[in-house]
């Protein structure tokens, strides 16, 4: 269903990575937040030391100390 309709998939290790795949694009990204595009909503992450490690067209790392995420 997440590949399909275009959904987020977010894979989360700890407090100190998150995976996210399946995003359309940056929006943000300052060392408390990131946000990024999907096809329907926008994901924030929220934290302190914020890093994308790396992107790519398949998907990204987030590394720092994630407190919380949200759906805009």
């Amino acid at each position: 269903r997440d590949v399909i309709f275009g959904d987020f998939i977010i894979t989360v290790a700890g407090n100190r990575e998150i995976f996210v795949e399946n995003y359309k694009g940056i929006l943000a990204y300052e060392d408390d937040q990131i946000m990024v595009q999907g096809n329907h909503v926008a994901l924030r992450i929220y934290g302190k030391e914020l890093v994308i490690d790396y992107y790519s067209q398949d998907g990204m790392k987030i590394t720092g100390r994630i407190e919380r995420l949200e759906y805009v």
